[in-house]
């Protein structure tokens, strides 16, 4: 889920979010790493990771950051971060990183002005992998050590903040982490706050299942334009295709998929009122909104549905229109966090 994006970068959650607010800036095109880019498009990096930590420092008691980049002076080529893309991480640590790096890979961590610096690494041809560092302090390092293992650098991290077993983001991908990661940039107001609209789609055609959303997020539109409106199908109907899952564990991937989407969410809105529908699975995403803490809508329309106690213990309001529903958002969002 993303949590911030501009016209060349996204941040989104890291997985193996070894610390609440670990998130990550990823290149929206295919470059190899800060060091094979040209002084201006360093520059704008910089520039984004600065406006970023500056507002979530102001709106969160999370004011020392530390930056890295596990990267590459090749356009091409294997380093030990093990995704040959542009990404560097953010986290929330206090630590003189680039002299705990340094001590630890017995190298030296050089001062640089600038992240547009790295590029001297590419051009003087002394080393394929480097590893930069931006301290708390906002000062900038390198380090070309001659080896290191693979994630070393959140390996490091991992120890530093009492999970040094849980440092492999790939056998321990942590997403409770990673969603309570997006409620911080949510509560900061840098993230949008978002609602989790729940509707029918069996026995409905593509089109009319996306005639539906396209009029739920217009209708947001014109009450909280400020929120994101989410859809299990929207979110889906693109990785479906490309999931090859026996139908239990599709089952099962589609069950926790959407309880942390839910989770991640602000507000939940639940359709209930197509007639001659059953509503398993829009009870099922109730029962997860109200055991995350998240208000509920209930769209019921002329059924009487919404005199059945079970219901009226977990919704926190019935409305008749969708257009009840969403003009209620407002009210029911969390606000911003007032800066420190």
């Amino acid at each position: 889920m993303i949590v911030h994006s501009t016209d060349e970068h996204v941040i989104l959650p890291a997985l193996g979010s070894i610390i609440e607010g670990y998130v990550m800036l990823v290149s929206k095109r295919h470059r190899s790493s800060v060091a094979t880019l040209k002084a201006p498009q360093a520059d704008q990096v910089q520039r984004e990771i600065e406006s970023v930590l500056s507002l979530v420092q102001k709106q969160t008691p999370a004011t020392r950051w530390v930056v890295f980049e596990h990267g590459t002076t090749l356009d091409c080529g294997l380093k030990a971060c093990c995704v040959d893309h542009l990404h560097l991480h953010l986290l929330p640590v206090d630590m003189d990183l680039a002299a705990d790096l340094a001590t630890r890979l017995s190298c030296e961590a050089r001062r640089i002005e600038a992240m547009h610096e790295l590029r001297q690494v590419r051009e003087s041809g002394t080393a394929d992998n480097y590893i930069y560092v931006r301290n708390p302090d906002g000062a900038h390092y390198v380090l070309t050590p001659p080896a290191y293992s693979s994630q070393f650098v959140r390996q490091v991290l991992a120890e530093r903040s009492g999970k040094g077993d849980r440092w492999n983001w790939q056998h321990h991908p942590m997403e409770d982490d990673s969603v309570k990661t997006v409620r911080m940039f949510r509560d900061a107001g840098i993230t949008p706050r978002g609602i989790y609209y729940a509707h029918a789609i069996e026995d409905l055609s593509t089109a009319e299942v996306k005639e539906n959303i396209q009029q739920a997020r217009a209708t947001l539109a014109r009450h909280c334009p400020q929120a994101t409106l989410f859809s299990m199908y929207e979110l889906l109907e693109k990785s479906l295709k490309e999931i090859d899952l026996p139908e239990d564990r599709l089952n099962a991937y589609l069950v926790e998929t959407e309880r942390k989407f839910i989770e991640a969410s602000d507000l939940l809105i639940v359709d209930l009122a197509r007639p001659n529908w059953q509503y398993v699975g829009s009870l099922m995403e109730i029962v997860y909104a109200a055991e995350a803490g998240i208000p509920v809508v209930a769209i019921v329309g002329d059924s009487t549905i919404q005199g059945r106690r079970w219901l009226k213990a977990h919704v926190t309001r019935f409305v008749k229109t969708v257009d009840e529903a969403f003009a209620l958002a407002p009210s029911l969002l969390p606000k911003p966090a007032q800066p420190r």
